[in-house]
């Protein structure tokens, strides 16, 4: 599947998608599309390499489906695969079909949550 960068994110976001380094930092104001480009890193990441798997983690779980959740599900019908993914809201996980790889959704708030993962 071939993507077109400046079609599907717009300008300025070529840098970081090419990143390789472990951290990067994204500088940007209000409706910036920073949270956007890196949704659809991720989901483009995880359908490349089908041994990865992503654990989402928020500050309190009850704010990730508002904001996380639904960034990553955006991106999954941008991108236009949502026939590829099963996402289900209770538990909020998201699973990519056709290798069993999965979007893990945790909050901080119970730290006993997190350690089986």
């Amino acid at each position: 599947m071939q993507i077109s960068l400046q079609e599907v994110v717009g300008k300025n976001y070529a840098d970081f998608w090419r990143c390789r380094q472990r951290y990067r930092v994204v500088k940007g104001s209000r409706a910036s599309k920073k949270s956007k480009t890196a949704a659809l890193w991720f989901i483009v990441n995880l359908m490349k390499w089908p041994t990865a798997n992503l654990l989402v983690v928020r500050k309190v779980f009850r704010t990730l489906k508002d904001s996380c959740f639904t960034e990553l599900r955006w991106a999954i019908e941008r991108l236009g695969v949502g026939a590829f993914w099963e996402i289900k809201e209770s538990p909020l996980e998201m699973t990519y079909k056709p290798t069993g790889q999965k979007i893990y959704f945790r909050g901080l708030d119970d730290p006993l949550k997190i350690t089986y993962i």
